[in-house]
């Protein structure tokens, strides 16, 4: 069922009461083939939304996806972007993944990424899932799990 219109409603309203609504231009796009809701927002100034690797714009994804279930009455599926955010992040992960795998390729021996939140992580497995010369596995507790890529054996 398409919800656009109380999505559209509820997130000018959420978007308001964070103080937002001077600064920011929101368009929210309802992609059927994949039950998902793409609020994009645009801002002169991303990085307040952003915070550090997008931490508070996943915070504010998961608060804004709390307020329309509470206001729908069930769960929407739901990506929060700022100035085309995700993307840049997406293909700053895929570089890293790259130069990860150019350096177990020529060494032989398994590479750990950075820690990263798990939606980055599962980017990072999916980007690297066909390669035919690594493996990846994530390890690690909490704020501390990392992507180890490993020589395919």
């Amino acid at each position: 069922m398409d919800h656009s219109a109380a999505v559209s409603q509820n997130t000018l309203e959420f978007i308001s009461q964070l103080g937002l609504s001077q600064q920011v231009l929101v368009t929210i796009v309802f992609s059927p083939d994949q039950n998902i809701y793409n609020v994009l927002l645009k801002t002169d100034n991303p990085g307040l939304i952003i915070g550090y690797h997008g931490e508070n714009l996943s915070a504010l994804q998961l608060l804004l996806a709390q307020h329309l279930h509470n206001q729908v009455g069930e769960w929407l599926n739901l990506s929060l972007n700022v100035n085309d955010y995700r993307q840049r992040r997406e293909a700053s992960l895929h570089a890293l993944a790259d130069s990860a795998v150019a350096r177990v390729i020529a060494s032989g021996q398994p590479h750990s990424l950075p820690p990263m939140p798990a939606a980055e992580r599962r980017l990072v497995h999916l980007y690297l899932a066909d390669h035919p010369d690594v493996t990846t596995a994530s390890e690690g507790v909490g704020r501390s799990r990392s992507v180890i890529i490993s020589p395919r054996i």
